[in-house]
């Protein structure tokens, strides 16, 4: 029976060891299969890398350049794909029981989670600009939300994915739409609080804003020292004036009340508030009076003023614009690209929505243009805006502002139409047309396309009326060759041409001036360009037709007001129509389309609140051009000091509440019996 068992033992003892010896021989085959498998995907990763590459299908999801609180976090391994995902559900339940404050929060961490994610950018800055400004009471705290939205898309969301198209579509939405459009009951101050910060960046405006001048002023801050310090460092006179600027003198009385500039954005703001034309020349002068109050700054605003420093000054202003408008931190923009814009589209005004617009809807579509993968309904939406933008640069591109830099909000402006952009959006609509639908097969050859024809007839048809309304030949030409093309584009299905077009070209315009009375942006578009009909009118001699002209504008004011005088904000409200004449008569003084003659001619017909209230606004243009005129004019005679000049500069409100009532259509006697 021992026996028996130890045999057994034996044997199991041998079939063990005999397995063993198997195992390991599986191992090694095993082992060497898996190494030889190991060794070809090693072979096949440099091949898929090059395809990914050549489909654009990587995500540069490095921490490269990334902040360290965002780096940090991208390293959270498979945990970050899981945070993400209940982030996301948490947003939704938040966004729903209206928690937006909390659900900002939460926005901002799933943004340093997925730093190279568009879309978690895109729902961070529509939640901040939409949801949360809404929330908040107050022009200036909701406008703080909404330039958040911007921010988080212009200098993080875009830095971290320049080639996504989707964030681009974003960021010209929010410009063409919140601070644009007047849905927001807030969207005159947002446009205020825009002006204002870009009129601190770039300074005042050329006077004049012909194309050419606009496009050579912008090109000084293009051509400006791209690196800052090291301008500064080998240039002795930026040096010397910077330490100026820096230091008062230490015995002075007036070294307590001086603030100390810098090369950034604070000598910006400086020079923007205190260097202005319009400001009064008395605060340039230095005091002879010893026991005359203290001026603040003084010693600055002289030494800013000095003609011996007016070079280095604009070189130095020119190298910090260009510093922060090209830093990714502050405002993310290429100038040379937004030269190109101007090159292509015209003088744009940056204190206008519209031109951020048209600037980050066509630097999406030019940097994107090469990606693969890019969404095909945002590419198409952002060539949209970039029409949309050119549409409203044409109804309000020109900006009639007078800053409060204390409250930005709070700031006087006045949009005004300006018809140069008709012709650079017909042609931007032929481009983008073709080069978007070229290939469809009901494409014709000189359209906008089936997708965009639409919106390019309602163009024309509008540019028409405008330019009508303008009165110049030059404006009348243009209209008259849209209103022929379209004649022959918008036509029946049949191909006959439409019964609106079997008409003369005069006949047509004023059937559709009606039409442009549904919107407030049509009634200001149709009723500004009344006004500068009759300012032409009085130009050349025509005071009666200048007064008809302005007596039919009073008219479509009163006809479109009808609806809206009960409303109880401004929102669809126009502006008096004194106030609108008022700063058509300005842009006309400044403009040198008009010659001194003729400018002498609209001052003499002018109401004398009127004149108060733009005569030192205009005076210094009015100065230039008698200067260069042969043989010069005398300013005084051209424009004349309107009475009571002394007494408005004291109570300026009090004028501007007589211009709001003032009709320059009844005569004073006939005004005081109808009162």
């Amino acid at each position: 029976m021992a026996q028996t068992t130890q045999s057994r033992m034996e044997d199991y003892l041998a079939g063990k060891l005999k397995a063993e010896r198997g195992d390991r021989w599986v191992c090694v085959v095993a082992g060497a299969v898996g190494l030889a498998f190991l060794l070809c995907a090693m072979g096949l990763v440099n091949p898929i890398n090059t395809i990914r590459r050549d489909e654009q299908l990587v995500i540069n999801d490095t921490v490269q350049g990334l902040p360290p609180d965002i780096a940090l976090m991208t390293k959270l391994g498979t945990l970050r794909a899981l945070a993400i995902d209940v982030l996301f559900i948490r947003l939704e339940d938040l966004k729903n029981e209206n928690r937006f404050f909390e659900l900002m929060q939460l926005s901002d961490w799933l943004c340093k989670l997925a730093p190279r994610y568009p879309t978690v950018w895109s729902y961070s800055a529509w939640n901040m600009a939409y949801n949360i400004s809404v929330c908040q009471y107050g022009d200036k705290a909701r406008w703080l939300w909404v330039s958040n939205g911007v921010d988080n898309l212009r200098t993080r969301g875009i830095v971290y994915n320049p080639n996504s198209i989707t964030l681009y579509k974003e960021l010209a939405w929010i410009f063409y739409h919140k601070i644009g459009d007047k849905l927001d009951d807030s969207h005159m101050a947002y446009k205020a609080e825009l002006a204002v910060e870009m009129e601190l960046i770039f300074g005042e405006p050329p006077l004049v804003m012909e194309e050419a001048e606009a496009i050579a002023h912008f090109k000084k801050i293009v051509d400006a020292p791209r690196n800052l310090k090291a301008w500064i460092k080998k240039t002795p006179e930026a040096k010397q004036f910077l330490e100026a600027l820096r230091h008062p003198e230490p015995d002075s009385a007036e070294a307590k009340l001086e603030v100390k500039l810098r090369a950034d954005e604070s000598l910006l703001a400086f020079v923007a508030k205190s260097m202005r034309t319009y400001s009064n020349p008395e605060k340039f002068v230095v005091r002879e009076d010893n026991d005359a109050p203290l001026i603040p700054n003084l010693r600055l605003r002289v030494l800013l003023g000095d003609p011996a420093n007016a070079d280095i000054l604009e070189q130095m202003c020119n190298a910090v614009r260009s510093d922060v408008l090209r830093d990714s931190s502050k405002y993310n923009m290429d100038l040379d690209f937004m030269l190109a814009l101007m090159d292509e589209y015209g003088p744009l005004d940056w204190r206008s929505p519209y031109s951020h617009a048209l600037y980050w809807a066509s630097r999406g579509d030019e940097v994107t243009k090469d990606v693969v993968n890019r969404n095909a309904a945002d590419s198409m939406n952002a060539v949209r805006f970039i029409f949309f933008a050119l549409d409203y640069l044409s109804r309000a591109g020109k900006i009639i502002l007078e800053p409060n830099f204390e409250e930005p909000g709070q700031s006087y402006i006045d949009p005004q139409p300006d018809p140069r952009f008709f012709r650079h959006m017909h042609e931007a609509y032929l481009r983008y047309g073709k080069e978007q639908f070229g290939d469809a097969p009901d494409f014709v050859e000189g359209t906008a396309g089936p997708n965009y024809s639409t919106g390019h007839r309602n163009l024309l048809k509008r540019a028409i009326r405008q330019l009508y309304l303008s009165g110049g030949s030059k404006d009348l030409a243009e209209a008259k060759e849209y209103y022929f093309y379209l004649r022959n584009y918008d036509r029946e299905a049949d191909g006959t041409v439409k019964a609106a077009y079997v008409t003369t070209f005069k006949e047509y315009v004023e059937y559709q001036f009606k039409d442009s009375l549904d919107t407030q942006a049509g009634a200001t578009a149709f009723i500004q360009m009344s006004l500068l009909r009759s300012v032409r009118e009085a130009a050349v001699g025509n005071v009666d037709k200048s007064l008809m002209v302005f007596a039919n504008a009073k008219k479509w004011w009163k006809y479109y007001m009808r609806d809206v005088s009960t409303d109880r904000n401004t929102r669809r409200k126009l502006q008096p129509l004194g106030i609108m004449r008022r700063d058509i008569v300005l842009s006309m003084l400044r403009s040198r389309e008009f010659s001194a003659r003729q400018k002498e001619r609209v001052w003499s017909s002018l109401d004398v609140q009127t004149r108060r209230s733009i005569y030192d606004k205009a005076l210094p243009v009015i100065e230039k051009q008698c200067e260069v005129h042969d043989p010069p004019f005398d300013p005084a005679k051209v424009l004349p000091i309107p009475p009571g000049m002394e007494a408005y500069r004291k109570e300026p409100d009090k004028v501007l509440t007589e211009l709001k009532h003032f009709d320059p259509t009844v005569s004073q006697g006939d005004k005081q019996q109808s009162d």
